[in-house]
């Protein structure tokens, strides 16, 4: 009797382990899903500056078409995935800066954008650094002088785009986003600002086309309709005519007018895009894709993805911090080429556009 409680008793003790053992496992495993360990590597080796097209997988080159939260958290997650670029918002100081940014850029075969929003009088940089708000600005000389300054000042902590300047024509909910004067002159002083910026080695974004979108209601927080006139789309006209400017934004307004979004949010619409398109050879960026600006026009966010391709946008700024909900992204598009409703044509000139404004060669082989 003894003996048969004894074993009973290690039987037990045996089914116990087993079953903290697995507890572990599984709290390990889920741990390592919510960190992204267990997305694929994206392996890729750069030669000498030089990219093989035709060598990436389709994973990688639509990675390269997505901008992230830059957070520390994720690090290991979008190094794997080789993802385009990390955004980083306010933080401390400088040396916090570079020690991420440093972080990030190590032994990365493509080089990430590290992109900021220092426009405005939008400043994440309060804590420690001023700078003057745009609708101060009131002559060319002292748009370039911002432009170069903020350059000078993003590419010493090793930004490489600002998404910058902002040429809606009124800013009527923040009051001190746009530049001051008409649509020609708005026009005239943001390429004077991107003249400087650039100059830098940083690249700029002249942002939110169509317009209108600080005029209506706030697209964060709401899906918002304007109508466009054509002084609206004067000051993008005329600086992708002089093509000086690296990127375009665009934005989630749903419009009609000037130009006509077809009831769709401005950054999912062929149309809308395909005006800014005309004549442009840098990149078209999407504003962030979780504004409920244009999340709340989904009912399924997958849809969203695709269309965000389909509509002709090159890189897509998504600031989920779930590793796993961008890889989905990625995967979503993928599926989208695989079945001919994305050419794959149309990723690899996006993805060219990309690493060639990185600084890289990029051949076909």
């Amino acid at each position: 009797m003894i003996r048969i409680k004894k074993r009973k008793r290690g039987l037990s003790e045996k089914i116990f382990l087993v079953l903290i053992v697995l507890v572990l496992v599984l709290g390990s495993l889920n741990i390592a899903k919510a960190k992204g360990w267990l997305i694929p590597q994206q392996k890729f080796e750069v030669k000498d500056g030089v990219v093989d097209l035709s060598s990436m997988s389709l994973e990688q080159k639509i990675a390269q078409m997505v901008i992230v939260h830059g957070g520390l958290h994720n690090l290991h997650a979008w190094k794997n995935m080789q993802v385009g670029g990390i955004h980083l918002f306010a933080l401390q100081n400088g040396e916090l800066y570079k020690e991420i940014i440093d972080k990030f850029q190590e032994e990365m075969e493509i080089p990430f954008f590290v992109t900021v929003d220092l426009e405005g009088c939008w400043n994440p940089f309060a804590n420690f650094k001023q700078f003057v708000a745009v609708s101060e600005i009131n002559s060319t000389g002292e748009a370039f002088e911002k432009g170069s300054d903020e350059g000078k000042f993003l590419s010493g902590l090793g930004f490489n785009v600002n998404y910058a300047p902002v040429v809606d024509l009124n800013d009527e909910i923040w009051k001190c986003r746009s530049f001051p004067g008409d649509e020609k002159r708005i026009g005239e002083l943001a390429e004077a600002y991107i003249l400087g910026l650039q100059s830098e080695g940083v690249i700029a974004t002249a942002k939110h086309y169509p317009g209108k979108t600080l005029v209506v209601k706030d697209p964060h927080k709401f899906l918002v309709v304007a109508t466009i006139a054509e002084e609206d789309l004067y000051p993008y006209n005329y600086l992708v005519e002089k093509g000086e400017v690296g990127m375009v934004m665009v934005s989630h307004i749903i419009v009609s007018g000037a130009v006509d979004s077809e009831g769709y949010p401005s950054v999912v619409s062929k149309e809308v895009i395909k005006g800014v398109k005309e004549g442009f050879k840098g990149l078209i960026v999407s504003d962030e894709v979780n504004m409920l600006g244009l999340k709340d026009y989904y009912l399924a966010i997958e849809n969203m993805y695709v269309d965000l391709v389909v509509a002709g946008n090159d890189l897509i700024i998504n600031f989920n911090e779930d590793p796993n909900e961008i890889w989905e992204m990625i995967l979503r598009i993928k599926e989208a080429v695989e079945r001919g409703e994305i050419s794959e044509e149309q990723i690899n000139n996006s993805v060219r556009k990309i690493l060639i404004a990185k600084g890289l060669t990029v051949i076909e082989s």
